[in-house]
């Protein structure tokens, strides 16, 4: 199966994105991320982390909306702590995002695939949102 996972990573987003990105039936095609349980300048370095821990550097992971479209922001770090990972301390990922916007790569991506790709929002639908 296709799939791209829009996320706002923290300790729940991590297990998901492990599962996807070790499930033999899942063919990760990407990550976009998107402001929610941490700030965005957090999720995507989370994201990237979990992915090397996952031993995925292949899987693209693009930056997406910073801010809600009609509420308040918010955070959850009473749940996932400063960093979204629960103050584990992981070191700096070793690589970067891709430099296009998440809106953009979930644009293209969707219009030039030939196959169906299932998307699965795990965040604030924000990407999705300005994405429609």
């Amino acid at each position: 199966m296709n799939v791209i996972l829009d996320v706002d990573t923290g300790v729940d987003d991590a297990m998901a994105l492990l599962l996807a990105a070790r499930s033999p039936d899942v063919n990760l095609l990407g990550v976009t991320c998107v402001m929610g349980n941490v700030e965005l300048k957090k999720v995507v370095p989370n994201t990237l982390k979990v992915l090397e821990v996952a031993g995925r550097t292949d899987v693209p992971v693009a930056r997406g909306m910073n801010q809600p479209l009609n509420e308040k922001q918010y955070n959850a770090k009473g749940v996932h702590g400063d960093d979204g990972m629960g103050n584990l301390g992981l070191p700096p990922a070793q690589r970067q995002e891709e430099p296009v916007h998440a809106v953009e790569f979930l644009r293209r991506t969707l219009m030039e695939s030939p196959e169906p790709i299932t998307l699965i929002p795990l965040a604030p639908l924000t990407n999705i949102a300005v994405l429609l």
